[in-house]
């Protein structure tokens, strides 16, 4: 990635928070050492390309993409330009959009989707230039966008999961076509497509979860570190093609003496934290792997083992954060196992 690309993805991801803010260290020599994570690969939605591909057939707009929106993240999944913004002297080329590593989240306010698709109805803008909102022309001049298309692509629940977006670096002349009724049809489709994938992870967090039973601590039967290792593992590997959040926590139980008073935290640990990945991964460290869940969520969930084991008697530390854009989640459960470290160490003084 050249300067000028990283320094433009610093100010788009500037406001983007973790729960806590921490810091990231080093790999320990004992730790699985962290992989880069690719953005999802131009193979990975073969339907949904396809999808674009009509579109960007559609002559006045520059790029076409699919995107996914958590609690406080917007994710570029797919981006199609088409051969408008491959001509000689386009004006997409010199756009900050054009510069945009697809598959990195950014904070959910600097995106326009957030700020213009309100409803289920498709959003057309000829000329964001004009609108009346100063802070909604500051970030389409932060993108280089002029013209937009969009409409929001949901769950069958009507959640929200993301949206299809047409982007273009000049005014579009909104009157030519039906906009909207093209957006509609093809939403359709893509949000079907989207809504399945997100919904086939639950089963593919299950058969991970399953599969981490070949390294089980033998006193609390939860996956061990090395264990661990392998549901991070599976679980970037699923979530990063549709841009899933996912948060970690690390419990520090204090002084446990026995292997019933180890065995008691986990059962509460488990009845707070509801349908998550637990496992063992220290001598006295729960790990929570909160695969799906919104950064809300988690807080909550963090928040709620720490009452309940403090409840139950246990001198407990928690820390919580979420994956920090495409970073490999081992380097998550670093930065909170510092955090965790810190805590403790001020705890004591």
């Amino acid at each position: 990635m050249t300067s000028s690309a990283t320094d433009f993805l610093d100010e788009l991801t500037h406001g983007i928070h973790t729960a806590p803010t921490v810091q990231v260290l080093s790999a320990r020599a004992t730790t699985p050492q962290p992989r880069p994570v690719p953005p999802p690969s131009a193979g990975a939605m073969p339907g949904d390309r396809a999808a674009l591909t009509l579109l960007g057939s559609v002559v006045g707009v520059d790029a076409w993409a699919i995107t996914r929106t958590t609690e406080d993240t917007w994710t570029c999944l797919v981006l199609q330009t088409t051969a408008r913004a491959a001509e000689p002297g386009s004006a997409w080329a010199a756009t900050p959009a054009a510069r945009y590593p697809v598959g990195t989240p950014i904070a959910l306010d600097r995106s326009l989707c957030h700020h213009l698709l309100t409803g289920p109805a498709a959003t057309v803008v000829g000329d964001l230039g004009r609108g009346r909102e100063p802070a909604l022309r500051r970030i389409a001049d932060s993108w280089g966008v002029r013209g937009y298309l969009g409409i929001a692509l949901t769950a069958p629940d009507g959640a929200r999961l993301g949206s299809l977006v047409g982007l273009s670096a000049a005014p579009l002349q909104a009157q030519d076509r039906d906009w909207s009724a093209m957006l509609e049809v093809q939403a359709t489709a893509l949000q079907a497509s989207l809504a399945g994938q997100v919904a086939a992870l639950a089963g593919v967090r299950r058969e991970a979860y399953e599969r981490s039973a070949a390294n089980l601590d033998a006193v609390s039967r939860l996956p061990n570190r090395r264990g661990w290792a392998g549901l991070l593992l599976a679980e970037e590997e699923a979530s990063v093609p549709v841009g899933d959040p996912v948060g970690l926590a690390l419990v520090d139980l204090g002084v446990v003496r026995t292997a019933r008073s180890l065995r008691r935290a986990v059962a509460v640990v488990r009845e707070a934290a509801g349908d998550v990945q637990l496992a063992r991964v220290g001598p006295r460290q729960l790990g929570i792997l909160a695969g799906g869940l919104q950064t809300s969520q988690v807080t909550r969930t963090a928040a709620l083992v720490q009452a309940k084991l403090e409840g139950a008697g246990f001198t407990t530390a928690t820390a919580h954060s979420m994956r920090a854009g495409l970073e490999p989640l081992a380097a998550t459960w670093l930065r909170v196992e510092n955090a965790l470290v810190v805590a403790r160490r001020d705890g004591a003084r």
